[in-house]
């Protein structure tokens, strides 16, 4: 098929073709691409040992930014991992300090329905007030009357009046 395209080709041009002319043109064009086969073939050598430098050093350099990368990431994990850390011992002790509150507030919750309770009013008035039942008598040694100013509140002195009736 392709020899009926050019016989077409050749049929359809009136030119008369010189063979010697053709041969030589095609011989000289083969010889120029020969030539430009072997200057590529030139560069391509001289450039292997550049070429193989470059992608050596292409190679570094792809290995310096992956590692450089993953210890980016693996930073950024650590320090993740430590801030959660210090946030579930931050909830720990909030935990913790909670409970103690919870406790305290029980206690007080005591405390304060045990304050209207006569036994008890009765000792805060012995202890604070250093009051006495009629026929009672009170009697102060002198370390109690020093320490009497200078106790601090709700601390219980002792009571020298405690099973002395008359």
């Amino acid at each position: 098929m392709r020899k009926q395209r050019r016989s077409k080709e050749f049929k359809n041009n009136s030119q008369v073709i010189d063979i010697e002319e053709a041969r030589r043109q095609r011989l000289e064009k083969r010889r120029a691409e020969r030539k430009l086969e072997e200057e590529k073939a030139k560069y391509a050598a001289s450039q292997r040992t550049r070429g193989k430098m470059a992608i050596r050093r292409a190679r570094n350099r792809r290995r310096f930014v992956t590692g450089l990368i993953a210890v980016c990431v693996i930073i950024a994990v650590a320090v993740s991992i430590i801030n959660v850390l210090s946030l579930k011992k931050e909830q720990r002790d909030a935990m913790q300090q909670q409970k103690e509150l919870q406790a305290e507030k029980k206690r007080l919750e005591k405390e304060l329905t045990d304050i209207n309770d006569p036994a008890n009013l009765e000792e805060q008035a012995r202890d604070q007030l250093r009051l006495i039942k009629p026929g009672e008598y009170l009697y102060m040694f002198p370390e109690e009357i020093t320490n009497a100013g200078d106790a601090p509140e709700g601390s219980e002195a002792t009571d020298a009046t405690e099973g002395m009736e008359e």
